[in-house]
């Protein structure tokens, strides 16, 4: 019985399915697909065709164009600055070329003269106003008192001194625009026409909004003014030059307080 379940084991061993012969190895394999494969571009070679001459050539040239185009950016802005604000300096202050400068008034010599300098021309244009041959008026203008401050038009002053040596004067109030201040009003000008005379013979004005006794001349707003001196038939030919007319023929001006 023995002998026979054995041989019965023996057949069941040669009965087993014939083993499967074992293909290639995965290595293999491995080496052998990427040849049938199409070849992708390494992503360095487009660093490396950056980084050729020709590219490091372009690349120099573009920044130089970037660098003198920024330069002359900055240069041109720096000048436009520069320009245009002494420009303005020239239109609002003036020079000694331009302005002589008596106190804290401002007197802008060639105004109205055919021969005028572009800035004097440009200073009364943009104030508004049109101005009288040289040799029939001069213009004294001060946006400052005595003491330097700037003028406002909520601010009291008192202008004191002897009466212009001229045939007539007159005084008005403008803001730094060139508006008039209380335009319309009797107040708005004051004149040697209808000005009081002081017992020495001087002068004196009160500027303010509210009014006053004696000579007064309106001023409205809350905003920085100047004041315009009108002098008609100037009898010195130099304001500057003229030690009368620094110490006796321009008025004085005096803060008086703030409302």
């Amino acid at each position: 019985m023995r002998a026979t379940a054995k041989l019965r084991d023996l057949r069941s061993v040669g009965q087993l399915p014939p083993r499967p012969e074992r293909g290639p190895a995965p290595v293999a394999r491995a080496l052998q697909e990427p040849s049938s494969r199409p070849r992708s571009r390494s992503p360095f070679r487009l660093v490396w065709l950056l980084d050729s001459l020709p590219m490091r050539a372009a690349r120099r040239a573009i920044a130089g164009a970037l660098g003198r185009l920024l330069e002359f950016a900055a240069y041109g802005s720096i000048a436009l600055v520069i320009g245009i604000a002494s420009a303005w300096y020239m239109i609002e202050a003036g020079t000694r070329l331009t302005v002589e400068s008596i106190g804290p008034w401002r007197h802008w010599g060639q105004a109205g003269s055919v021969d005028a300098d572009p800035y004097t021309r440009a200073h009364f244009a943009r104030a508004g106003w049109l101005p009288l041959q040289a040799s029939a008026a001069s213009y004294f203008t001060a946006t400052r008192d005595s003491n330097g401050e700037p003028l406002y038009s909520d601010c009291n002053y008192i202008l004191s001194g002897a009466s212009p040596g001229a045939r007539r004067w007159t005084l008005n109030a403008f803001d730094l625009n060139g508006a008039l201040l209380e335009a319309g009003t009797s107040h708005a000008i004051i004149s040697s026409d209808v000005a009081i005379p002081d017992p020495g013979g001087g002068v004196t004005i009160s500027l303010s909004q509210s009014p006053k006794p004696g000579n007064w001349l309106a001023t409205s707003g809350a905003s920085r003014m100047q004041i315009l001196l009108t002098v008609f038939g100037l009898q010195q030919t130099s304001a500057v030059q003229s030690a009368n007319t620094k110490k006796q023929s321009l008025f004085r001006i005096e803060s008086a307080g703030c409302s």
